[in-house]
């Protein structure tokens, strides 16, 4: 297992996989979308995953863009599967969903996670830029008749505040869980963030004051998320902005679709490693992983001291 120098180590592995939406959300933090020297192909994906594998890595998100939109997805989920890992997740729009969610779960996806920041039809359109709620609601329902765990993803955002309630509700029927992400200052979230922006911790009050939300646990292993459980459903908290303890944690690098090596999703790629990859030169991948690891740092170790305060709830 490689640890950095803050005493972080390295479990997990985030694999944008395309850099193309067929959404325009009004937050999108736009991690796929750039100048691409060449994509990464299943097989390079399956091969940099067996090297992370023996590094320590056991956990693979595959996300975007949106992943869905390669037409090789079910091929890149099953090459990542034969390095035997411990999970295997995606994070989608959903809209693909009714289609793909059999062959993504017979291929190795474990998890899914669907981005759904409301259920009425007129502000999903406008929060998401397409009229698609029905399809991704059906999606969501076939992805839990695969046989994958379901995490529903909500934006935190002024217009839905007052809608966590009901998708709460909508995932308990689901058997499903639920996620919820502050909104961040970057790239199309800077433009509405002083518009848009509710600090989560005033929701949490809120589901504790109303609904009889009660603190059940931490995950330490994903930047110490509190984890509340709602009538029964787990919504796990994230507090990305200005918040120390959240990087303090942080135990996963960003592998983009050109084989460029991320140590932290908002700042730009340190270590190239798709010709190793191409290459197949398995020691001369573990030893650019390495170096990347060594570079790491905590996001808000320096920046941390203005704005929104540390989540409060935090155990």
């Amino acid at each position: 297992m490689l640890v950095d120098r803050f005493g972080r180590p390295l479990l997990k592995l985030r694999v944008v996989v395309n850099d193309v939406c067929n959404f325009s959300c009004v937050f999108c933090h736009f991690e796929g979308q750039r100048p691409m020297s060449g994509v990464l192909s299943p097989e390079d994906i399956g091969f940099a995953a067996m090297v992370f594998r023996k590094l320590g890595v056991g956990d693979f998100k595959i996300t975007g863009g949106e992943p869905l939109l390669r037409r090789d997805i079910v091929e890149v989920v099953r090459e990542i599967d034969k390095c035997g890992p411990e999970d295997i997740s995606m994070t989608t729009n959903g809209l693909l969903l009714e289609r793909l969610s059999g062959p993504l779960a017979d291929a190795g996806l474990r998890r899914v996670n669907v981005s759904l920041h409301s259920l009425r039809r007129d502000r999903y359109r406008r929060i998401m830029g397409v009229d698609a709620l029905e399809r991704v609601v059906r999606g969501i329902h076939m992805a839990v008749d695969s046989g994958l765990q379901v995490k529903i993803n909500v934006v935190l955002l002024r217009e839905n505040m007052d809608e966590v309630p009901d998708i709460i509700n909508f995932a308990s029927k689901l058997g499903a869980r639920v996620q919820i992400i502050e909104l961040m200052p970057v790239n199309d979230g800077l433009t509405i963030f002083d518009k848009m922006y509710v600090d989560v911790n005033r929701l949490v009050d809120l589901l504790m004051a109303t609904r009889g939300a009660r603190l059940v646990g931490t995950r330490r292993d994903l930047h110490n998320r509190p984890v509340l459980e709602v009538d029964g459903v787990r919504v796990e908290i994230v507090k990305n902005w200005n918040n120390p303890t959240f990087c303090a944690a942080c135990t996963t690098m960003r592998l983009t679709s050109d084989g460029k090596l991320k140590t932290c999703l908002y700042r730009d790629p340190v270590v190239d490693l798709y010709p190793a990859i191409r290459a197949r030169d398995e020691e001369r991948l573990m030893d650019l992983i390495r170096r990347a690891n060594s570079l790491r740092e905590p996001r808000w170790r320096l920046e941390a001291g203005a704005g929104a305060p540390a989540n409060r709830h935090l155990q």
